[in-house]
C-alpha cells in the first residue's frame, strides 16, 4: 500500500471550550498553529450515548447498536447483571484492520478503548498509561517488543482514577496528583516518540489519556460552583503539557503526513451520581417486594463508609455480592437503571418475552415507555428549581434494535449545571439525594477536530455535520482507501475511493 503517511492523535476527554479558551490566550500554540493551517470545527456526538460507546463508534464509523457497545459493563441480553464482555469487545472491526489487510503499516499507541489487537497491526500497544487501563490488561504485540520498552526506559503505569480511586475531590493531594498528570503526558509522548522514530510505520493512531483523568479528578478547582472550589486552574497546567506533547510529536512526523487530532468527548461539572438513576426509580416505580433492593442499598451505605484501602481490597468480593442482590431486585421491578455513562443515565424496561422475568407485557410496553419518559423528563433539581434532565430519548428511536440488545430503553441525559442534593417531581414530594458525584468533573456532548492535509494543506471550518462516525471513513481516505467506513464518510475535501 502506498500513500503518504497518516497520524490520528486522540486527545482523549479534553474539554473543547478550554481548548479553544488556550488557544486564543496563546497557551496551547500547537494546537493553535494547527488551526491555523488546517480544517477544524466541532463534531457531532452520538445523542444519549456516553463516552464508552463513543470510541467504537468512532473506530467502526458505526453507531452503537450495530457494533454492540453502549458502556464498558453491560447488562447481559435477557438479564438483570453485568455481563463478562470486556470493556473493549465490539462485534465491528475497527477501520485499520482493513488497511492492514491491504499492506498498510498500522501502529496503534494506547488509542482509547481500542478493541483486541487482530495481529494484522505492526505494532500494537493497549493500557500503557489509557485511562482505567489497569496493568492486568496490558497488551503489547510484538510481544518481544515489551523486553525493548523496557531497556528504553519506557514503563506503563495505572491512571489516576485507578490511584485515586474512591477518594472524595476536597481529599485529593492535588498538587501530588498534577505531577501524576504530568509525567503521564510524558510517558504517553515518549511511547510515541520511541514507536514512530524506530519502526516504520503507514497510519498512526495514538491516545494521549491524562486530559481524561484530569477533567475527573480536577474540576472543581476551577469551578465555583462546586463546593470544594480552590481559586487557581490546574487544568490549564496540564492541558499545556498535552499542547506541548503534541508538538514534541509532529516534529518527529514527516512533513507530509495526513493529521488528524481528535479532542473530546468533553468535561464539564459533575453533579449526578449515576446511582442516582436507581434511587429515583425506586421511588417512581417501587417493587412489590422490596427486601433485596433495601438490603443492597443499605450495603452499598457502609461500603461507602469504609476506608479506602479496605474497599480496594475487597472490590471483587462486593461486586459479586451486589450482582447477586442486583438480580433479585431488578428481576421484580416493572424497569430498572441501567449505567451509560457519568452524564447519561440509562433505564430498562422488564419486558416480558425479553426480559427473563419480564413484568411488562409487550402490548403496555409503549404507553409505558411514553409515561416513565414524561415523569423522568419532569424532574426538578429541588434547590435550584431547574429541570434535572436536558433531555429523555427512546432508543427504538435513535438506534434501533439496539432494545433488543443490552442497550437501555431510555437514554437520560443530567443537567449537570449546579450541585444535586434532592429531587422533585411528579410522584415525589422531596427526595434526597444519598450519593454524592463520583468525582467533580463529567463527560459531555463536546468534541472537535482537526485536520491537516499533509500533501493539499488548506485552511477553513468543517461542515456543520460533521460526526464521529465520519472520522474511521477520514483516516481511511488519507491512508489511499476507501472514503466510507460504516455509516461515515471522508470529511477531506478530495475525491476518494467509494
Amino acid at each position: 500500500m502506498s500513500s503518504p503517511r497518516t497520524c490520528l492523535l486522540l486527545l482523549e476527554a479534553m474539554e473543547p471550550e478550554l481548548v479553544r479558551a488556550g488557544i486564543a490566550s496563546g497557551q496551547l500554540p500547537c494546537l493553535a498553529g494547527l488551526c491555523a493551517s488546517g480544517r477544524h470545527g466541532d463534531i457531532r456526538l452520538l445523542p444519549g450515548i456516553g463516552a464508552n460507546a463513543l470510541w467504537p463508534s468512532l473506530y467502526t464509523g458505526l453507531p452503537p447498536q450495530r457494533h454492540g457497545r453502549f458502556y464498558h459493563q453491560q447488562v447481559e441480553d435477557g438479564g438483570y447483571t453485568l455481563g463478562a464482555s470486556h470493556q473493549t469487545g465490539s462485534q465491528a472491526p475497527a477501520f485499520w484492520e482493513a488497511l492492514a489487510e491491504a499492506g498498510c503499516r498500522v501502529m496503534i499507541l494506547d488509542a482509547p478503548k481500542a478493541p483486541p489487537a487482530s495481529g494484522r497491526e505492526a505494532c500494537y500497544i493497549a493500557n500503557w498509561r489509557g485511562h482505567f487501563g489497569y496493568r492486568k490488561e496490558l497488551q503489547i504485540e510484538p510481544r518481544a517488543l515489551e523486553a525493548r520498552l523496557n531497556e528504553a526506559g519506557l514503563s506503563p503505569a495505572e491512571c489516576a482514577c485507578i490511584t485515586q480511586r474512591f477518594k472524595a475531590s476536597q481529599e485529593l493531594d492535588c498538587t501530588a496528583l498534577v505531577e501524576q498528570l504530568e509525567a503521564a503526558v510524558s510517558a504517553s509522548r515518549d511511547l510515541i516518540l520511541n514507536r514512530v522514530t524506530e519502526e516504520p510505520w503507514d497510519l498512526l493512531v495514538a491516545g494521549l489519556s491524562a486530559g481524561h483523568c484530569t477533567g475527573h479528578q480536577l474540576w472543581h478547582l476551577r469551578d465555583r460552583r462546586i463546593p470544594a472550589f480552590d481559586p487557581g486552574d490546574p487544568l490549564a497546567r496540564v492541558y499545556r503539557s498535552l499542547d506541548d506533547a503534541v508538538g514534541a510529536i509532529l516534529d518527529q512526523l514527516p512533513r507530509d503526513t495526513s493529521l488528524a487530532v481528535f479532542i473530546g468527548p468533553g468535561m464539564g461539572p459533575g453533579h449526578v451520581h449515576p446511582e442516582v438513576m436507581g434511587q429515583v426509580l425506586a421511588h417512581l416505580e417501587p417493587p412489590d417486594s422490596p427486601g433485596a433492593g433495601t438490603l443492597r442499598r443499605g450495603l452499598t451505605w457502609l461500603w461507602r463508609r469504609l476506608p479506602v484501602a479496605v474497599r480496594q481490597q475487597l472490590l471483587r468480593a462486593g461486586h459479586q455480592l451486589d450482582q447477586r442482590l442486583q438480580h433479585a431486585d431488578f428481576s421484580q421491578r416493572r424497569c430498572f437503571p441501567v449505567r451509560s455513562n457519568d452524564n447519561i443515565g440509562g433505564v430498562r424496561i422488564n419486558l416480558q418475552g425479553r426480559e427473563e422475568c419480564g413484568q411488562v407485557s409487550p402490548d403496555d410496553y409503549p404507553a409505558y415507555l411514553d409515561r416513565l419518559a414524561e415523569q423522568l423528563a419532569a424532574l426538578r433539581n429541588a434547590d435550584s428549581g431547574e429541570p434535572m434532565v436536558n433531555c429523555v430519548l427512546k432508543t427504538r428511536d435513535l438506534y434501533p434494535g439496539g432494545e433488543l440488545g443490552a442497550m437501555p430503553d431510555l437514554l437520560v441525559e443530567w443537567n449537570e449545571h449546579l450541585p444535586l442534593r434532592a429531587v422533585t417531581g411528579p410522584g415525589l414530594s422531596r427526595l434526597e439525594v444519598t450519593y454524592p458525584p463520583l468525582w467533580s468533573g463529567a463527560h459531555n456532548q463536546h468534541a472537535m477536530l482537526i485536520l491537516r492535509d499533509g500533501t493539499a494543506p488548506g485552511s477553513g471550518p468543517l461542515p456543520s455535520d460533521s460526526s464521529v462516525l465520519d472520522i474511521a471513513a477520514t483516516i481511511s481516505q488519507a491512508c489511499g482507501a476507501v472514503s466510507r467506513v460504516g455509516e461515515g464518510h471522508s470529511l477531506w475535501p478530495r475525491s476518494g475511493t467509494d
